[in-house]
């Protein structure tokens, strides 16, 4: 059985694909056991080259192709459903990692079983432009795209850190509420723990808010999350690679997306206090809350 499983869901995500997967291949962790990265992707009905580029340039990684877009949840769920790995590493397609990453994280979540999650310090990634074949050149910055997960008293949960540039604010290893979804490493265990019927990630949420949800039922279970700055990726947020653009068509796109991003971020939000507050805490902050709604 492997020791670290890699989960990865896919849309569209061939511009990326080459400088991320090399990351996942060169991690120091496998080079230096001599094994085989166990890496599986589940593409959610991609209608770009993703699917071919996998099969011809990293035919050792296992593919699990939908024929419609499930949901990131779901697609989480089979990916954890058909691994083995004690641990189980699942990050995003628009990431790249520091040589070190899985190396760092495991070395902090096997010496203390009440861990549940684990992540590091991710930087903003920028897209400067696409090559021929419509891959990306990517420019790595000294600007933090999260530290993990904070929250407070108001239910309001940020990405510790975000869009600041790194002065060493959060160099320290810590407990953090949670972990980005973008790139979080979870026990296998734990995740059995607190899944529900079949559902580890819940199905309900589709997109947006999910690993604050995991975050939160780790807590409610007795686990912690812990954030290290050891640990280094980059990743390319896509939401904000529309900022400037100024075609009609493309702005009257975007405040589509805009209104769906928000409608499926808040419904989600509402779900999460229904789902995993408890009543004596709601009642004890209750301003906090009003004042943020």
């Amino acid at each position: 059985m492997p020791k670290v499983s890699v989960i990865i869901v896919t849309y569209n995500s061939e511009k990326y694909l080459p400088d991320f997967l090399d990351s996942v291949f060169n991690q120091t962790y496998f080079r230096q056991k001599q094994i085989a990265p166990d890496i599986f992707v589940i593409d959610n009905a991609s209608t770009d080259r993703t699917v071919k580029f996998i099969k011809d340039t990293f035919p050792t990684v296992n593919l699990l192709r939908n024929v419609n877009n499930i949901g990131l949840c779901r697609a989480w769920n089979q990916g954890i459903q058909m691994t083995s790995g004690e641990y189980v590493l699942i990050i995003n397609p628009d990431l790249i990692l520091d040589q070190d990453f899985i190396k760092q994280t495991l070395k902090i979540i096997e010496q203390d079983q009440t861990v549940g999650s684990i992540g590091g310090k991710l930087y903003q990634l920028r897209v400067r432009s696409l090559d021929e074949d419509g891959l990306s050149n990517l420019e790595k910055t000294n600007i933090i795209d999260t530290a993990g997960i904070a929250a407070q008293k108001s239910r309001r949960f940020y990405e510790r850190g975000s869009g600041q540039i790194d002065r060493g604010q959060y160099s320290q290893e810590e407990q953090v509420f949670g972990i980005s979804g973008a790139a979080v490493m979870y026990r296998r265990s734990v995740l059995e723990q607190v899944k529900f019927s079949q559902e580890y990630f819940d199905q309900d949420f589709f997109m947006y808010q999910e690993d604050i949800d995991m975050a939160w039922r780790l807590r409610l279970a007795g686990y912690i999350s812990i954030y290290t700055p050891k640990a280094i990726g980059y990743h390319h947020r896509r939401a904000r690679s529309f900022l400037k653009e100024k075609d009609r068509h493309t702005i009257s796109r975007h405040r589509r997306r805009e209104f769906f991003v928000n409608y499926h971020s808040y419904k989600n939000h509402l779900m999460l206090l229904r789902k995993n507050s408890l009543a004596i805490n709601i009642l004890k902050h209750l301003p906090f809350i009003l004042f943020y709604e």
